[in-house]
């Protein structure tokens, strides 16, 4: 059982009955990063990952509905960084690593999968309750300093 130091939780929604902005989800997770101490992680790629799960949620969930949103949090320990973002349920499907297209110009299907690469694991796990929410996960390891 993996012990965390730090904490950080939040639940993002769209300002005004708007949708939830990608972006805002991402300068969250950023904020709380570098709070919890972020030394020797590459943050673009925490970036990244935090985009592709972030927009999942938003695309294929209950979350891009109005008043949707999503719930994140930031968990720290000496040698790793772990953020889930969980929806708010709804899914017709449950997230999958697709086959990568042969269309190298598809703009969809590659988010779990660079997740997959840039992630030391990544996984989700499935809610219980309405619409049944599913949480995605990734663990990103601190870097030695050499």
């Amino acid at each position: 059982m993996r012990v965390w130091d730090g904490r950080a939780t939040a639940r993002i929604t769209g300002d005004s009955g708007e949708g939830v902005d990608v972006r805002a989800v991402r300068r969250w997770v950023r904020c709380e990063v570098e709070r919890l101490g972020a030394d020797r992680l590459d943050l673009a790629d925490v970036d990244l990952m935090v985009d592709e799960v972030a927009t999942n949620a938003l695309r294929y969930t209950a979350s891009k509905r109005p008043g949707g949103g999503v719930r994140v949090a930031v968990l720290t320990a000496v040698h790793r960084v772990r953020v889930e973002i969980t929806d708010d349920g709804g899914a017709a499907s449950l997230p999958v690593v697709k086959v990568v297209a042969a269309d190298a110009w598809a703009e969809c299907g590659r988010g779990l999968a660079m997740v997959s690469c840039l992630s030391d694991c990544w996984g989700f796990e499935v809610g219980d309750g309405d619409g049944r929410p599913v949480t995605v996960w990734f663990e990103v390891a601190r870097r030695d300093g050499t």
